[in-house]
Formats: C-alpha cells, structure tokens, sequence
C-alpha cells in the first residue's frame, strides 16, 4: 500500500505523528485533505476524494437501480476521522502518549441523498460540546458534508477519549 500525505494547515510531521498512531491503518482514514483548522472555533473542514479507493464502496455490485456511491459506512468513518484530529490538535489527545478514542453515540445521522462517485465531498465539523479532563475528553460534534453544493450527510455525534485505559472493563 502507497502511503499517503494528507495536505493541511498543519507542520506535515505532526499529521505524520498522527497517521502512525491512528487506530486505523492508513487505508482507514479517508480524508484527503484538511483545508481549514480552527483552533479558536474547534472548527475543521476536510475534502474527501470519491474518485480513489474506498473499502466499502469498491465492494458494491453498481447496476441501474444501484448506482456507485459513496457507503454510508465510510461516511460515518470519515466523522470518526474527523472527530479523531479534533481530539488530536485541538485537545492535545496523542496516540503515542497512551490516548485511545471511540465514537460512543450517534444521536442523529441524517443521510440526505446519495454521495456518488467523482466528486469532492466537502466535509465540516464542529465541536458543539466537551468535558475535558486529564485522562478523559468526551466531545460532541456536528458534521455537516456537501457534495456539489448539496448537503448529503448531517450528524450529530459523540466520541470519548481516555488515555492509559486498561480495557478490563467498559470506559463509560
């Protein structure tokens, strides 16, 4: 597998950080690139490629009554992708330094029309709450992605983060 940069405004080293450590492999990150990082609103927003590779969506059988289209299942893993570099830059969660996140609720997720193949997905998130401690975060986020000018997903979503957890036991 070819590795990837993911463009943004950020030092290129530090989303390399971010990439070793990520609970995923490569392959499981979906954003090509962060276009906006805002620290002081807990804002980002991202472009998803529909053009490339995805897991799901290469898998489909594509006939007239079911069009290529981006999978709802990587739609929600590009939120928890999202949600991992809010943790990451905004809250200073470091996988090499022990912390490990999970989404843990999807309050609403609203699938307005179909993603297809092609175009862009232009992706928002948007911290709405967060409890912050030192060996726990817990943030809720709106998503908010477009396609052409259309929105095509919103949600409204949960994830916690813990570092050092000895998974003995649920974290909640």
């Amino acid at each position: 597998m070819v590795e990837r940069a993911v463009p943004g405004p950020y030092d290129p080293e530090e989303m390399e950080r971010f990439l070793d450590g990520f609970m995923y492999q490569r392959a499981g990150f979906l954003i090509d690139e962060v276009t906006r990082l805002d620290r002081e609103k807990h804002e980002i927003e991202a472009r998803l490629g529909t053009c490339g590779s995805l897991p799901l969506s290469d898998l489909q059988r594509v006939e007239s009554w079911h069009p290529a289209h981006v999978a709802a299942g990587e739609i929600i893993q590009a939120t928890g992708s999202l949600g991992c570099l809010h943790a990451w830059f905004f809250h200073g969660c470091r996988w090499d330094e022990g912390w490990a996140g999970f989404g843990n609720r999807i309050h609403r997720a609203d699938f307005k029309r179909i993603a297809k193949r092609g175009p862009d997905l232009h992706l928002t998130s948007r911290e709405s709450r967060s409890r912050v401690g030192p060996r726990r975060v817990v943030i809720r986020y709106e998503f908010v992605f477009s396609q052409e000018d259309a929105i095509v997903y919103r949600g409204d979503q949960s994830a916690m983060f813990v570092k050092d957890w000895q998974f003995t036991e649920s974290p909640a």
